[in-house]
């Protein structure tokens, strides 16, 4: 098998792992009319993306655990266990089924040495510490769970700073509006531009939001996304009931 057809097969494989009728989208769930009427513009915003890790079990690694040290899944290379703990959601076999988990905290031993794996600096990033401490526990959503019992919506889910966005907050990102975005069952359809506040994550700060992309590691919107403080864009907070209850109810 070639290259191309062997990437072709996992993204194929990826797409059949994650639809199911709880997880399938189409357009009409990104039809959401605007941009919004009688709205407050926020402060400028800058973002980066996330996504589920995909972890293949290995013969030789080390497997997930919940808190009370309980193996979750089968044993991956360190390098997939550091991955997952930083995307916060990783898709990993375990006893012969496909199970999705969550990072859910960090405790006192360290497992993994993730910033000499990773090859990243602690002084620069100080989080990457911690990393190597995680825990995590069984999702309840198809493609992860975020925070206040919000299960992941791939294109919809934003991670926030509360202090900033409180969760439960619908942002309306005009450089979103029209965007193709590509659905886990390869359907291609257009964004309508509005994002819920449904989770955070240790390095979400201020003005930096994360914007959940479902399975794939590809920047799902390259035409805001930037991964770059310096580079921001304009967003719009929505304040009709009805868009909120919308989009509520789906991370539901």
């Amino acid at each position: 098998m070639s290259t191309r057809h062997l990437h072709l097969t996992l993204i194929a494989l990826t797409a059949f792992l994650f639809v199911d009728v709880s997880s399938a989208q189409s357009q009409s769930d990104f039809a959401i009319a605007g941009p919004p009427i009688n709205a407050k513009l926020t402060k400028d915003l800058w973002a980066t993306h996330y996504f589920v890790h995909q972890a293949m079990s290995t013969a030789n690694g080390i497997p997930f655990k919940d808190k009370s040290g309980k193996v979750l899944s089968d044993n991956v290379q360190p390098r997939d266990w550091c991955l997952a703990a930083i995307e916060g959601t990783v898709r990993v076999s375990f006893q012969n089924s496909t199970k999705t988990l969550n990072y859910a905290g960090t405790g006192k031993e360290s497992q993994v040495d993730c910033a000499s794996i990773l090859r990243i600096n602690p002084a620069i990033k100080p989080w990457i510490s911690a990393t190597g401490k995680s825990y995590f526990t069984m999702a309840a959503g198809p493609f992860g769970d975020g925070v206040k019992g919000n299960k992941l919506v791939p294109y919809r889910t934003i991670a926030v700073d509360k202090k900033v966005i409180p969760f439960g907050t619908v942002v309306f990102i005009p450089d979103a509006k029209g965007v193709v975005i590509r659905l886990p069952d390869g359907t291609s359809i257009n964004h309508d531009g509005y994002f819920y506040a449904g989770d955070t994550g240790g390095a979400i700060k201020g003005a930096h939001i994360d914007v959940f992309c479902g399975a794939t590691s590809t920047n799902c919107f390259p035409s805001f996304i930037h991964s770059d403080a310096k580079k921001t864009f304009k967003a719009i907070i929505v304040t009709d009931a009805s868009i909120i209850e919308n989009l509520s109810a789906r991370h539901q």
